[in-house]
């Protein structure tokens, strides 16, 4: 497991104040991976969720939402259906699918240990961020579908309220 978060933020103060600092970047796939579960998750009912319906509202590229979905299908995160009404759908419940589930079936890890190629760097380096990934895994850990999709239902309901308009 490389990277597991959107960005892992360096915190430094100077003199004006804080100054935010961007430390790692997370591979656009994980992020396609884990936008394409919750849009399962909040669209899927009856019929399954289509992937050109996934790539639509997530603006996703096709080509590499179909190759993602493939692989989470492969990890048993999702199940796919063919023919005309084909599509997608979770595999399990969603308060049985945590995030970190999502992102070690999209990483890859045969290149984790290549980076690493001085004695520094094997020694020093590699167990800081290897205790970094352990850190931010242990929290995704935590993490599931069910979560975020109440989150998001949480503020959608509470966005619909504050936009009502009432006149008498």
């Amino acid at each position: 497991m490389n990277l597991i978060i959107q960005n892992v933020v360096l915190v430094a103060l100077d003199q004006q104040g804080f100054e935010r600092l961007t430390l790692f970047k997370i591979p656009k796939r994980i992020i396609y991976a884990i936008e394409a579960v919750l849009d399962i998750a909040l669209n899927s009912g009856l019929e399954p969720v289509r992937n050109e319906s996934i790539a639509e509202r997530q603006g996703i590229p096709k080509r590499y939402l179909e190759q993602t979905l493939q692989t989470l299908v492969k990890s048993r995160i999702l199940v796919a259906s063919r023919g005309p009404r084909g599509g997608y759908r979770l595999a399990k419940e969603r308060r049985k699918i945590r995030i970190s589930d999502i992102i070690l079936s999209i990483v890859d890890t045969k290149d984790k240990e290549s980076n690493f190629k001085s004695k520094l760097s094997n020694n020093i380096i590699k167990p800081l961020l290897n205790e970094l990934n352990e850190t931010c895994h242990k929290k995704l850990q935590k993490v599931t579908v069910e979560d975020i999709y109440n989150q998001i239902k949480k503020s959608t309901k509470k966005n619909k309220k504050e936009n009502l308009d009432f006149v008498i």
